[in-house]
């Protein structure tokens, strides 16, 4: 039996709620979470992205941030510390990438890239907004990136669909949908976040008025809330462990 929220959780609810829900309910999913302090504007549901998933860079302003700060960066196992020294020893190569990444253009950087591309479980996008959707059931948010111990999950995708709405002239918002109470480090993050007594995700290439925002864009909501709202959910095998 699988307890993978993949596949158990996420793509059997947002499969049914694109194929059943109408095309206003990204508005009802909303209105069903706990912790949004910004009203958010969908409109009609546009599309679902689930399988494959929406994946999205680090923006080049956050690489370069890092590489002008590589000498303070943590990496997750402290023994890769001289891997990453190695890795921006050259002055030269540290220099032209950073000359490029400030011009926006994070392609070719090899070994200096030290954030990869993050994804979403599910991406819905709306006529007037993004929606991230964090699926957790038995998994929780990861606190840090293999280069950087203070970059967790929850910083690194509000940021990424942030990067996405920018571009695209729409609000945006992050929803944690999870099965159990949120694990000790879960709690702290998202409330850290909200009250902005915590920004550790959040390093110096964020504005203060940025990281306000940011602050007002996470939400949370159970999958029993979410099955409760469309009762016929219920139906589907991958739900019938749900209580």
């Amino acid at each position: 039996m699988s307890f993978n929220s993949k596949y158990t959780r996420v793509q059997p609810v947002f499969h049914w709620l694109e194929t059943h829900g109408g095309n206003q309910w990204p508005s009802t999913l909303l209105k069903l979470t706990h912790g949004l302090a910004q009203s958010i504007r969908c409109g009609a549901l546009a599309r679902v992205e689930l399988d494959p998933e929406r994946t999205v860079p680090a923006t080049p302003v956050r690489l370069a941030w890092m590489l002008r700060n590589a000498s303070r960066l943590a990496p997750q196992d402290g023994r890769l510390w001289e891997e990453l020294r190695n890795r921006t020893a050259n002055v030269e190569e540290v220099e032209n990438a950073l000359e490029r990444l400030d011009s926006g253009d994070s392609s070719g950087l090899g070994s200096l890239c030290l954030e990869g591309r993050t994804h979403a479980d599910c991406l819905v996008e709306c006529e007037a907004a993004f929606i991230w959707i964090e699926g957790k059931r038995f998994d929780w948010l990861s606190t840090a990136l293999k280069w950087d111990v203070c970059r967790d999950q929850l910083a690194r995708n509000l940021e990424a669909v942030w990067t996405l709405a920018n571009a695209a002239d729409k609000d945006y918002c992050l929803l944690i949908c999870h099965e159990h109470p949120l694990k000790y480090h879960e709690q702290l993050l998202v409330e850290g976040y909200r009250n902005r007594t915590w920004s550790g995700g959040w390093p110096h290439h964020l504005t203060a008025t940025q990281r306000r925002e940011f602050a007002k864009r996470i939400g949370t909501v159970t999958w029993q809330e979410i099955a409760g709202a469309w009762p016929l959910m219920r139906s589907l095998p991958e739900l019938q462990d749900l209580r």
